[in-house]
């Protein structure tokens, strides 16, 4: 990367950086070389949590301050972590129709398949809990939806992680659409956008061909990444790995 040119750095927090059962690997020197380089890295975080959960881990981890906040699986994007802060033309962004309704009643038959509680619902997406994580659950969750696709003329798309969590989004949704709004808004090229994450959820951000740190503690489920062009799989785990990646490629 050219020395002057502004970087966007967006880290998934859960096992990308906050690893509390491992002692937070990293975190810490994470957080001063953040610090040392705050006039070029502008320092996004990008979370399935809500606002207030990240505020919570903030801290207590302490995760170092974030420029951008984006939550709830990229359907909100904030300055800061207070609702007053949010960006009212991504919000507006994710209102759009994609017949949420018509999906959650498709899906109210699916044994196994379980709604998360109200707070994590959003009007651009579907959040479950798999209580059964075997395959024929989400095969027939699959199923489901490409016949939503075929039929509506409308378009969603699914997102796993961890055998526990399941969402359901339209297609311009996930992790990866609100980077790049974000790197649109403020000036910065894809070519400068470096992305970091461990689990299923993630994957919205990590194979679009961005610079992409795939942290050493990643899930079974990323494993086919590592063999992308563009991904770093790093030796040490959670904050420490991508501060690996950072130390070799950002002077």
């Amino acid at each position: 990367m050219a020395a002057n040119d502004r970087i966007l750095l967006v880290c998934d927090i859960d096992g990308t950086l906050y690893y509390p059962e491992h002692g937070n690997p990293g975190l810490e020197e994470f957080s001063a070389w953040l610090e040392a380089h705050r006039g070029r890295v502008v320092f996004a975080v990008n979370s399935g949590r809500s606002l207030d959960e990240i505020a919570m881990v903030a801290e207590c981890g302490p995760l170092p301050r974030p420029d951008w906040i984006i939550s709830d699986m990229g359907t909100a994007i904030s300055r800061g972590f207070t609702p007053d802060t949010a960006e009212d033309e991504w919000a507006s962004l994710m209102a759009r129709d994609w017949g949420r309704d018509e999906i959650r009643d498709l899906l109210s038959s699916v044994p196994g398949l379980r709604e998360q509680e109200a707070w994590h619902q959003h009007p651009a997406k579907l959040s479950y809990y798999l209580d059964d994580d075997s395959p024929a659950v989400l095969e027939r969750v699959a199923s489901i939806c490409s016949g939503w696709n075929a039929s509506s003329g409308l378009s969603c798309k699914i997102s796993s992680c961890l055998g526990i969590y399941l969402d359901i989004l339209p297609s311009w949704g996930g992790k990866g659409s609100p980077v790049l709004w974000l790197g649109e808004k403020l000036g910065i090229p894809e070519t400068a956008f470096v992305v970091a994450g461990d689990a299923g959820n993630d994957r919205d951000m990590m194979e679009r061909g961005w610079k992409t740190i795939l942290v050493a503690n990643h899930s079974e489920e990323l494993a086919d990444l590592s063999s992308l062009p563009g991904v770093y799989l790093s030796v040490s785990p959670s904050a420490a790995g991508v501060l690996e990646y950072l130390r070799k490629e950002i002077p």
